[in-house]
């Protein structure tokens, strides 16, 4: 039975493509496109495509957290709100968990989620995934992970947990589809028809 769900949250939460693009080009002023959305067909951190310095990588993410608003997140909030009274909410992500965290106390969504983990955790979702199953019981029995690139849906085939990748974040349906996906949603709609149809 569904109970648990695990969230990406970049391109799924909160509508952050043009941010996180900008950052990479501001880092990397050679970067095209392509690179940028090859970046999320893995790992960010094990096989990036985006050229960061290291001595730099501090400034994206403050950055991030600077120009990260309640703006992003405003689509999500209702759907999250809706999924929240009948399941335990997650929130796995590559980006900054203190930034992820203070924009969702400023939506007032905080609350929904029982752990919110970020790159300060690891640097790995499959160790993250692990993290969940070893302190919550998020099990692929119990559990769903909602997605928008093609590098975590691999991840979430390591700890065989079922994703939804949605085509309104980084990658489109085209890309996702190469990763194989549990389901494939065009809309919040969508994703909680989806959810629906598991629980019941």
């Amino acid at each position: 039975m569904l109970r648990n769900i695990v969230f990406d949250f970049d391109g799924v939460i909160a509508n952050t493509f043009d941010l996180n693009w900008a950052l990479s080009r501001e880092h990397d002023g050679e970067a095209a496109l392509e690179d940028f959305l090859a970046h999320h067909d893995g790992n960010v951190f094990a096989e990036p495509r985006i050229k960061f310095k290291p001595e730099h990588v501090h400034l994206f993410y403050s950055e991030y957290a600077n120009r990260l608003s309640p703006n992003h997140l405003a689509l999500a909030a209702e759907p999250l709100r809706r999924l929240a009274k009948d399941h335990a909410l997650f929130i796995v992500s590559s980006n900054s968990e203190s930034a992820i965290k203070e924009a969702l106390q400023k939506s007032d969504l905080l609350g929904l989620f029982i752990r919110v983990m970020g790159k300060e955790t690891h640097e790995s979702k499959v160790e993250k995934f692990t993290i969940l199953n070893t302190d919550h019981a998020v099990t692929p029995e119990n559990a769903l992970f909602i997605t928008d690139t093609l590098g975590d849906i691999k991840e979430a085939h390591k700890v065989n947990i079922r994703t939804i990748a949605e085509t309104f974040g980084f990658h489109n349906r085209e890309r996702l589809m190469i990763g194989k996906p549990f389901r494939i949603a065009d809309s919040w709609e969508e994703i909680e028809e989806i959810v629906s149809s598991l629980r019941n």
